[in-house]
């Protein structure tokens, strides 16, 4: 069934039933002909239409009733409130209500709607006549009321409606109120402010908006309310009046109009010491342009008042504070011979009205922006003396009937404007120069008169864009030209993401970011264009992934942008409208990339690694802008977007290698795209440092061969060019009394070791174990301790004692001193289970009395005069024979850090694990603990020797039922303990 639109929706209506339309346009569409010639595809357009018809007739008649409800709906005037209301075209039948001065009003039905806003604080109850069903209104005026009442309200002021529309019927106080474009406004009493102070923010807050849609605004001031209107088209200029108030109307009208000069004062001005920049005659600034077009882009087509849409546009300065010359005045006609008139503005605008615009008050909006600025420097630096404006937009005129300059000069858009200043004096043209270069502009001194260029910009404001080598100003295109810039219906009015047009006109060679323009971006056939400052950024970060880890003297590989940005006409002829990147280019949104061939290898080369980067690398950037990525690998390039919901898709069959599958490929780029977002992929700064400074971890093995890292022997290196903190020695008091008991502890692990096999040799074995509990120094650092750190290595890989945690999902880790936590992690698999930990444990923890007379006992491998690796190597190891799932058990991010080693290998490089699993007591602190080590982990390791990606772990609470340890927990770890050494214990009740 069509849907019927409510009175107070039809905008939202508007928007389905577009929907609608566009899903059965789209369905014909996909039936057309693809890739055929011209006389083909005729013949078969003509056939499918036939079966189109055939076969889809409800489908078509749907699509009439949905033309015929949005030529119905498609009259809606949307208000400020956002409502939209459906006005009465056929007035035959309700009386006079006519719109008696041409305001552009419309009659609106208020049954039912009375409670509705027409902007944020004022309803239709409160503007409507009390006596009649029906209203007119206009939203542009409904938008000054509720802007004053903005401005008003942060002083704790209220604005009331004293009248507003009225019928004839209701004897209003202005005729202005029977066109809905009035009312009669006043402040409520209690405040502090005056109705002049009310009748000044009017003016400026509802001149200028007035002004945007060419018309004057009118003021008749009472003794404690001021009636606002917006003129009628037919009148000329603004009014102002008053009856029974303070002024009268000539002293009311001279402070109106000097409110208006204050309107227009700018809010903000930049810095322009007496040390900025001045230029003498003939010179220019750019200085390294030669024409005002190379510095601000050349004008499209002269904008002519026959030009409307394009002479709308330009603005009319309105303004005393700046003089306008004015020379054509006198003229006989203006504009053409059939206009017949000039309009003198030397003292004041006639009026706002396109007919009533005087060419050299017409401008650029952001000609206008310049000019505010400069007339208020030239006043504050030079008080009594004004800018003046001799020529701003030109046109033809009696004597110049061509205009007084060029076909292609910039006045003709009204982007240029000669100036000089009222006194006169030709000494003051340098500062003045300065002022408009300080402003932004193209400046040219030109002896007796400064001439300033402007770029096109879109509103009074400019809108700056940020890229990362640029900032681009939104404009608006020429009206001839808007056709090739159209969006498509569903992004008209989307409000997720801007989508603002740029001038590329002499900008081509601009870098917008780093090794790419905007002629890389830009339609080659399109003078505008749109891009999105993230696919730059994107852009930039695939081109720095791609060549971040060449070696010196390799060379710079550039990606080309074969397309970026494309005009509607030319997205049309190259995509059908089922194609993923249809309407993608059209918004800025999408780039379609590539190697030059020339330059690379293409086998090693191509678009499965550029897919790849722009994968790991956009992903996750557009991802923190609330969008998604799309990526279509094609044989000889790839596409790349922004979009709304992730794609992945192969757009011909030979872009993949042989054996591999569309779907293979779509699934491996949506993993690759969570891993980049969570931060798991390796991949670090500087490669060639990653993987000199890498120490992998590895498994037991009797080839084992220690080597010290590139850390350490730079170290080495570093200090015996330095003095060291620490000196290591062995011939220190304890080392020369501990020695028998260090002896006795090689000789007990040595016993059991030689009870197995030992597949390296003996000697070796044997050498490496003196050198790591025979040897000692109280250092932790130096000769000494990375001579410990290799012996126990050594020892450690080549022992034929192993861990017994290859089976997976079993391997737990604790931080030591922790015995609750330790009860937990020992349930299944810890390192308190491995004989290897069996072996070295007791040794390592072995007591000795320094003087046999006396009791006192001390630990051999004490950690603050003779610090053993052990244990750290033998967590490494451990987490090296893990699989499977790994848990960690830790009570705080202290513990956690003192975890790192093995958690660094079970997250790193041990590519048998599969998940690690965290149980803390303090979750969120240990997550930061975790990602921040993934952060360093991932930037500065060697892929060569890791896993790709960092191992899926999780961070939880621990399991419910862990609590402080009992008073039981004591016995029945001493119980433990007697049964811990259990391999000790089976080989001497064999061998003893």
């Amino acid at each position: 069934q069509v849907r019927q639109p409510s009175q107070a929706h039809g905008r939202n209506n508007r928007q389905v039933l577009t929907s609608d339309l566009r899903r059965l346009v789209s369905v014909f569409r996909q039936t057309l002909p693809v890739g055929d010639s011209t006389a083909e595809k005729a013949l078969k357009t003509g056939s499918r239409w036939r079966t189109f018809f055939t076969h889809n007739i409800r489908m078509l008649r749907e699509v009439l009733q949905v033309f015929a409800l949005i030529a119905v709906t498609h009259a809606g005037v949307l208000f400020p409130s956002g409502e939209t209301l459906e006005p009465i075209t056929d007035l035959s039948i309700l009386g006079q209500l006519q719109d008696p001065k041409n305001t552009g009003s419309q009659v609106y039905d208020s049954q039912g709607i009375e409670d509705t806003r027409l902007s944020l604080n004022f309803f239709v109850s409160a503007f409507k006549s009390p006596t009649s069903r029906y209203f007119r209104a206009h939203p542009t005026f409904i938008t000054c009321l509720q802007k004053t009442y903005n401005i008003l309200r942060r002083d704790n002021e209220w604005v009331d409606i004293a009248e507003g529309y009225r019928t004839a019927a209701d004897n209003p106080t202005d005729v202005y109120l029977q066109t809905g474009a009035a009312a009669v406004i006043r402040l409520r009493a209690g405040g502090s402010k005056s109705v002049q102070d009310l009748t000044a923010v009017v003016i400026e807050i509802c001149v200028p908006i007035f002004q945007e849609i060419q018309r004057d605004i009118g003021l008749v001031l009472y003794g404690d309310r001021v009636l606002v209107r917006l003129q009628g088209q037919d009148e000329a200029g603004p009014h102002f009046s008053a009856s029974g108030a303070a002024m009268d109307t000539a002293a009311f009208s001279t402070w109106a109009w000097g409110q208006i000069d204050s309107t227009y004062e700018p809010l903000s001005l930049p810095t322009c010491d007496q040390n900025a920049r001045t230029l003498s005659s003939g010179e220019t600034y750019p200085p390294d342009v030669t024409t005002p077009e190379e510095a601000v882009g050349a004008i499209d087509y002269p904008v002519t008042r026959d030009k409307l849409e394009d002479f709308k546009r330009l603005t009319q300065y309105p303004a005393n504070n700046i003089i306008f010359e004015n020379e054509e005045r006198s003229r006989a006609w203006c504009g053409s011979q059939a206009r017949g008139r000039c309009v003198d503005c030397s003292t004041k605008i006639l009026g706002s009205t396109l007919e009533n615009r005087c060419a050299d008050r017409v401008m650029t909006k952001r000609l206008m922006y310049v000019l505010r600025k400069v007339q208020k420097m030239v006043r504050d630096e030079f008080p009594g003396v004004k800018l003046k404006v001799r020529e701003a937009w030109d046109e033809p005129h009696e004597g110049a009937p061509t205009g007084d300059h060029p076909a292609d000069s910039l006045h003709h858009e009204g982007r240029a404007a000669e100036l000089t200043l009222s006194d006169g004096d030709a000494g003051k043209l340098p500062r003045l120069a300065a002022f408009c270069i300080c402003v932004g502009a193209f400046v040219q001194h030109k002896g007796d008169r400064i001439f300033i260029a402007v770029r096109k910009q879109k509103g009074f404001t400019p809108t700056f864009v940020e890229f990362p080598s640029a900032t681009l100003i939104e404009v608006t295109p020429p009206a001839d030209e808007e056709g090739k810039y159209t969006l498509p219906d569903q992004y008209t009015n989307y409000d997720k993401t801007p989508m603002p047009l740029y001038d590329s006109d002499h900008q081509e060679f601009k870098k917008v970011g780093a090794n790419v323009t905007i002629g890389d971006f830009k339609d080659p056939s399109a003078r505008y264009f749109r891009l999105s400052p993230a696919l730059v950024q994107c852009y930039q970060a695939l081109a720095t992934r791609d060549n971040k880890w060449n070696r010196a003297g390799e060379t710079y590989r550039h990606i080309k942008v074969l397309e970026g940005y494309l005009s509607t006409e030319n997205q049309d002829s190259l995509f059908n409208v089922s194609d993923p990147r249809y309407d993608r280019h059209n918004l800025g949104w999408a780039m379609r990339v590539a190697y030059d061939e020339a330059e690379v290898d293409p086998e090693k080369f191509g678009p499965l690694r550029l897919a790849r980067f722009a994968v790991t690398k956009c992903g996750p950037l557009f991802t923190r802008k609330k969008d998604s990525i799309g990526v279509g690998l094609y044989q000889d390039s790839v596409f790349v977007d922004i979009r709304e919901e992730t794609a992945f898709w192969v757009g011909e069959p030979d872009a993949l290698p042989v054996n591999v599958t569309a779907e293979d490929w779509q699934d491996e780029m949506a993993m690759l795209l969570q891993y980049s977002i969570d931060g798991r992929i390796i991949e670090p700064d500087s490669l060639e440092r990653a993987c000199l400074f890498s120490d992998p971890p590895a498994r037991q093995s009797p080839w084992f061969e220690h080597r010290h890292s590139e850390a350490v022997q730079r170290r080495r290196r570093r200090r015996q060019a330095e003095q060291s903190t620490c000196e290591s020695r062995d011939d220190t008091d304890f080392c020369i009394k501990s020695k028998p008991h260090r002896d006795e502890q090689v000789e007990v692990i040595w016993k059991e070791v030689t009870r197995k096999h030992l597949y390296r040799e003996e000697r070796e074995v044997r050498a490496a174990l003196e050198g790591c509990l025979g040897a000692c120094g109280p250092c932790s650092e130096g000769e000494n301790w990375d001579d410990k750190m290799q012996n126990c290595n050594n020892f450690m890989h080549w022992v034929n004692f192993g861990f017994l945690n290859d089976e997976p999902d079993v391997t737990n880790f604790w931080a030591r001193g922790n015995h609750d936590l330790k009860t937990h992690a020992c349930r299944d698999h810890c390192i308190v289970k491995a004989p290897l930990f069996s072996l070295l444990a007791p040794s390592v923890e072995q007591l000795y009395r320094p003087d046999p007379k006396r009791s006192v006992q001390e630990e051999i491998y004490n950690m603050a005069i003779n610090p053993l690796p052990v244990m750290e190597i033998m967590q490494r190891i451990y987490a090296a024979h893990a699989s499977g799932k790994v848990t960690f058990w830790v009570k705080d991010k202290a513990e956690m850090q003192s975890l790192r080693t093995p958690l660094k290998v079970a997250l790193l490089f041990n590519k048998a694990v599969t998940e690690v699993v965290i149980h803390a007591a303090d979750p969120p602190a240990v997550e930061g603990v975790v990602q921040s080590l993934v952060f360093e982990w991932t930037k500065s390791s060697c892929p060569d020797h890791t896993r790709e990606f960092i191992t899926p772990f999780s961070v939880q609470p621990l399991p419910a039922g862990i609590v402080k340890r009992s008073p039981e927990f004591d016995i029945r770890e001493e119980m433990l303990e007697r049964h811990r050494n259990w391999e000790q214990d089976w080989i001497k009740s064999h061998f003893n």
